[in-house]
């Protein structure tokens, strides 16, 4: 897919749901730049808005500042293996950053660690100027693919749950919104952090797990891929449109974003 023609096409929404009275999901999106980024706060009293809201806009600065620096120099093929590890670093230290300032919030606010606010994350980042995309996260806010009519999951929930599919569902299942990493939590957090080629048209839906949790991914596949197939915002409303009609038990919150190949 040439780098140099390549649009973002995204669109993004989020809802507080029928039974949270605050919203404590937030997202960021800048088409220009390739960079969508969702976060689901936790915490409640403690500010699990304020944590959401920290990391996106930390992340979304860290990750603009790089790419100012790097002034829009689109990299040859032989360098592209060296951009991708490089913004696959910058994502890194963005998550790292976000994860120290939400830390010194609860400090401020008398919070021991692994007290206080946190939030998920789970981001896609174009490396600038070329056909690949940086796929990260931490927690269970989920990140899919849809190429080619398939909906394909991108992220590992980082969960109690998810561990205990991986051991063979030995014992009795655990909750599945007890996550195990999260920003915020602790003084140190790794997120999970991959580089995927692009192809035209490829698709690509971020969400929080008020969405997840509740519509079926065979329904949401089936949105998606409706013909004629609908506009990003219609397409995120019908999907909150499912997760409230089954009783939006939590916020909601999803980026939809598709790579076309602009005409030469």
């Amino acid at each position: 897919m040439h780098s140099a023609l390549i649009e973002m096409i995204a669109a993004g929404q989020t809802d507080v749901g029928r039974v949270r009275s605050r919203n404590e999901d937030s997202f960021h999106l800048d088409p220009a730049r390739g960079l969508a980024v969702i976060c689901d706060g936790m915490g409640g009293h403690a500010g699990g808005d304020i944590a959401s809201r920290t990391a996106v806009e930390v992340v979304a600065a860290v990750i603009a500042s790089q790419d100012q620096a790097d002034g829009g120099r689109t990299p040859s093929p032989a360098e592209e293996e060296r951009a991708a590890a490089d913004a696959a670093s910058t994502v890194r230290s963005a998550v790292v950053a976000a994860n120290r300032r939400i830390n010194a919030l609860n400090r401020q606010r008398g919070y021991a660690e692994g007290r206080g606010m946190g939030t998920t994350l789970v981001g896609l980042w174009r490396v600038p100027g070329t056909g690949r995309v940086v796929v990260f996260h931490a927690g269970d806010s989920r990140l899919y693919r849809l190429r080619g009519g398939e909906l394909r999951l991108l992220t590992r929930d980082h969960s109690l749950y998810q561990l205990w599919l991986d051991n063979g569902r030995r014992g009795q299942a655990p909750h599945r919104n007890i996550i195990v990493r999260a920003l915020g939590t602790g003084e140190q957090v790794e997120p999970d952090i991959a580089v995927h080629d692009l192809q035209p048209d490829d698709q690509y839906l971020l969400c929080s797990d008020g969405l997840t949790g509740i519509v079926p991914e065979g329904v949401i596949q089936r949105i998606l891929t409706q013909q004629p197939p609908p506009d990003g915002e219609d397409a995120c409303a019908r999907l909150i449109d499912l997760a409230n009609g089954a009783g939006g038990p939590d916020n909601i919150t999803l980026i939809l974003a598709r790579f076309v190949l602009l005409p030469a």
